[in-house]
């Protein structure tokens, strides 16, 4: 899936940015509506992900790496690097604490907070830079949200 990615950037972005991108980890985020067009119109500059487990992107990214934004059973249409990232451990911190501090950078409703009172554990990624890109498909299998791509 990388080459894929790198092969459609080729085609879109000068070769000094291709180059930075290649030089950072690049991940591949799947994002759902409303919180897609939020993020593409420059409203939401937070990303959130809550999971029971420990399972990526949780401690597995850093700020300046990449991601890739692809619409949920969609294409991808642009990518961002991120600013900075926090790591939450549920069982320390409340998700009370997380939503009164970060919920109008993420955009989010009550039915969001609902749906994520079982998780044991946040990544909040702010996001910086984003570039929209003529959209393009990439062969995604499976039901994962984030992937860290390798070259």
């Amino acid at each position: 899936m990388y080459d894929e990615i790198i092969n459609n950037l080729e085609k879109q972005l000068p070769i000094s940015e291709l180059n930075k991108l290649r030089s950072k980890t690049i991940h591949l985020g799947i994002f759902s509506e409303p919180y897609l067009t939020y993020m593409l119109e420059g409203k939401k500059t937070i990303e959130s992900r809550f999971s029971k487990n420990k399972i990526i992107p949780y401690n597995q990214i850093t700020k300046d790496d990449i991601v890739i934004v692809k619409k949920s059973s969609g294409d991808v249409l642009g990518y961002f690097t991120i600013k900075d990232v926090f790591f939450f451990d549920l069982n320390t911190i409340s998700i009370e604490e997380i939503k009164s501090k970060y919920n109008k950078r993420l955009c989010v409703d009550e039915t969001f907070w609902i749906s994520k009172e079982n998780s044991n554990y946040a990544t909040l990624i702010t996001i910086d830079k984003l570039f929209k890109l003529k959209p393009f498909h990439v062969n995604k299998k499976g039901m994962q949200t984030w992937i860290k791509l390798t070259y």
